[in-house]
């Protein structure tokens, strides 16, 4: 084996063990409501879980201005200056020092909020610990070292405690305030856990005022796509309980808890490459840019569209045993939101390892943007028509609209013909899948038997007939796929 795939396969087993513990991270920040859900949404009810998320998305807006473009940046800019301790220092204090000045001005401005013109005073307030969270919210740092244990071992410990907690205090409606304020306080004191962790890594150095202030412009940029794609994945709840009930916002958040699973993993993929492709950039080592590039999006493929076949399949059965009967209106939600999957993957492959990394952010920044314009718009056509049902078909454009601007940006680079093979096998190897869970599910009936049964088969042959179809398959993406599937060296 020659220097460079000796060295391909050295980033590959570091990016393999980061991804597994991003994965880990974004399965224990979604594992609370997943876990949950069944018991708070019979235990809260369709409105009350609609309160519950009309207040907090309310409450994120005012936490997404507290946190600016850091979370992009600061894990760019660590990443960026990581082989220099001293630069490192001087980083890590300028942009956490312009993050708590931002912090305490979106903490007040949110306190003003709630004692002017929430409707729903005590759970505002409830939710302002999310806020407050801000000022401790440091995880940019370990994204840009790769240092992913840390944060992992944080949440496991505090994930549990709150399942534990939900389960213990949270027994009839009337105790939707509990529920929020675990939720709410947990977040909280995960931060403030890793702050041990930041000293032993970095010292605090006095920084100048123009220093600070010269991390702004670039955090003020990434913060447009930011506030961007809020407006499809929090803004559209809020025009949702406006225009239509609160109700509807309790089908929405039911089937946008199941998302999180598959969009978390493939959100930590996204996450972990970014400061390798960062510290790639920075030191222009080019020579295996495109394989990894190219692995990651042929397995944000075939994972994402075997997720959306799968929850297509399964939601009939899953939505009434896992939400209740009272959620039979999730389904056709679900559905919907699953045909999304497949965009957001190309989309958050591209921003998070070509554009980002490589300081192109005008076109992500216009392609949010227009993603943005085309969630509004239909938002406003279609929620008054269909309820929930209409938010997520404009979600579903959203996505669309960001995946084709983006793509377009990286074309020439990328040549997105590479993964036809991906495509097509995923396609058909999911095609077989849902046969298989049809079946189940006809014979039998929606029962938690048939469930585990639809998943299990559905799953099992999904990666058989894909592993059937690779053998035969001369394409080096697939090959380095089912490699890394059967665990051996890629």
């Amino acid at each position: 084996m020659n220097l460079l795939n000796c060295n391909l396969e050295l980033k590959m087993n570091t990016i393999k063990k980061n991804f597994a513990y991003n994965a880990i991270y974004q399965i224990l920040i979604i594992i609370l409501p997943i876990v949950t859900a069944p018991y708070v949404s019979r235990v809260l009810g369709p409105t009350r879980m609609g309160q519950y998320s009309y207040t907090y998305s309310i409450a994120t807006y005012f936490l997404l201005l507290a946190k600016l473009g850091f979370d992009n940046y600061g894990n760019r800019s660590i990443a960026r200056s990581r082989n220099n301790g001293d630069d490192l220092n001087r980083t890590f204090t300028g942009i956490y020092s312009l993050q708590i000045l931002i912090a305490i001005g979106s903490i007040v401005l949110y306190l003003v909020y709630t004692f002017t013109f929430s409707k729903y005073y005590v759970l505002a307030l409830i939710q302002g610990l999310w806020v407050l969270g801000a000022l401790f919210d440091v995880n940019w740092f370990f994204y840009g070292l790769e240092q992913f244990s840390i944060v992992v071992l944080r949440n496991t410990l505090v994930k549990v405690i709150s399942v534990i907690l939900i389960f213990t205090l949270v027994r009839q409606s009337s105790d939707l305030w509990k529920y929020t304020l675990i939720l709410a306080a947990s977040s909280v004191i995960g931060f403030l856990i890793t702050w041990p962790f930041i000293f032993s890594k970095i010292s605090i150095v006095k920084v100048s005022f123009s220093e600070i202030f010269s991390h702004f412009k670039q955090t003020a940029l990434l913060f447009i796509p930011v506030i961007a794609i809020s407006v499809f994945t929090v803004l559209d709840k809020i025009m949702l309980g406006h225009m239509g009930s609160l109700t509807q916002v309790g089908y929405f958040e039911a089937a946008e808890k199941v998302m999180m699973a598959p969009k978390g993993i493939i959100g930590a993929l996204g996450t972990v490459m970014l400061p390798r492709m960062a510290n790639v950039y920075s030191n222009r080592d080019t020579k295996n840019k495109s394989s990894l590039i190219n692995i990651s999006i042929g397995f944000a493929l075939v994972f994402s569209i075997a997720c959306m076949f799968g929850l297509i399949g399964v939601s009939k059965t899953f939505v009434p045993i896992f939400f209740g009967a009272k959620y039979m209106a999730t389904i056709s939600v679900l559905i919907l939101m699953s045909l999304a999957l497949p965009f957001y993957a190309i989309g958050n492959i591209i921003r998070t390892q070509m554009l980002i990394p490589n300081m192109r952010d005008k076109p992500y920044i216009i392609s949010v943007i227009l993603g943005a314009v085309a969630n509004i718009s239909l938002n406003l056509l279609l929620i008054p028509i269909w309820g929930a049902r209409g938010s997520v078909i404009a979600t579903l454009a959203a996505e669309i609209t960001i995946a084709v601007s983006q793509l377009l940006a990286v074309l020439n680079e990328l040549q997105f013909r590479k993964f036809a093979m991906v495509m097509v096998n995923s396609i058909v190897s999911s095609g077989v899948m849902l046969v298989f869970i049809y079946f189940i599910a006809n014979n039998f009936g929606q029962s938690l038997v048939s469930l585990l049964l639809q998943v299990l088969v559905g799953g099992g042959m999904f990666l058989i007939v894909f592993l059937i179809l690779a053998r035969y398959s001369k394409d080096d993406i697939i090959r380095r796929i089912t490699q890394s599937i059967l665990h051996r060296n890629i």
